[in-house]
């Protein structure tokens, strides 16, 4: 009888022992796949970069082509060329946006795009952006050049290689010179702008995917 009951403490102890191991096992098998989770995590890392950039646009068409929401009254598309850093020289850049001018402009003049404005970089990738909402100002400064001033927020929502999935901000700082001609004339209409504050975002890896 002792006999019988010795083995089964034995035969006990070793079904106890397998379970802990098997538990064990399980538990290395998790931890094994959120490290797994956790480095694919991290070789998402967004990069925070400084932006900066000078730029120059004029208009691409006339003035009002497009029609704009109740509330807006004209529309203007611009491109333009210019650097921007992490983009090197740009090959081009577009903006279209609705004003609502009037015929003695009160200020501040509101404004918005109506289309993804887009930033390409001397390679050909593409930095897509956005202006929601902004207003334009009476210049005050003392370039006799410039008559309207905005610095309104530009927010960065994706793009083409290895823009794929970025984001930020950068402020305008734009100067606008009304002109007194059509776009080949002596006197077009163009706005500078000086971006020296501003963010980029970036997923290292992300136009490979």
């Amino acid at each position: 009888m002792k006999t019988i009951k010795l083995l089964s403490v034995v035969l006990l102890s070793l079904f106890l022992f397998t379970a802990c191991d098997d538990s064990t096992d399980a538990f290395e098998s998790e931890q094994s796949l959120f490290e797994v989770d956790n480095m694919a995590s991290k070789s998402r890392i967004e990069k925070s970069l400084p932006l900066k950039a000078t730029f120059t646009v004029w208009r691409a068409e006339t003035p009002g082509s497009q029609s704009c929401d109740v509330g807006f009254s004209e529309t203007m598309m611009l491109k333009g060329n210019g650097k921007m850093t992490h983009l090197g020289q740009l090959q081009e850049l577009f903006m279209r946006f609705c004003s609502m001018p009037t015929p003695e402009v009160i200020f501040p003049v509101n404004y918005s795009f109506i289309e993804t404005g887009k930033f390409v970089a001397a390679n050909g990738d593409e930095l897509h952006c956005i202006i929601e909402s902004g207003q334009i100002w009476p210049y005050t400064g003392d370039n006799p050049k410039y008559q309207l001033y905005f610095n309104d927020d530009i927010l960065f929502i994706g793009g083409t290689g290895r823009f794929k999935g970025a984001s930020g901000w950068a402020k305008t700082n734009a100067y606008v010179h009304p002109g007194t001609t059509d776009n080949d004339g002596e006197d077009p209409f163009y706005t500078d702008f000086f971006i020296n504050e501003g963010e980029l975002i970036i997923i290292p890896g992300s136009a490979s995917e």
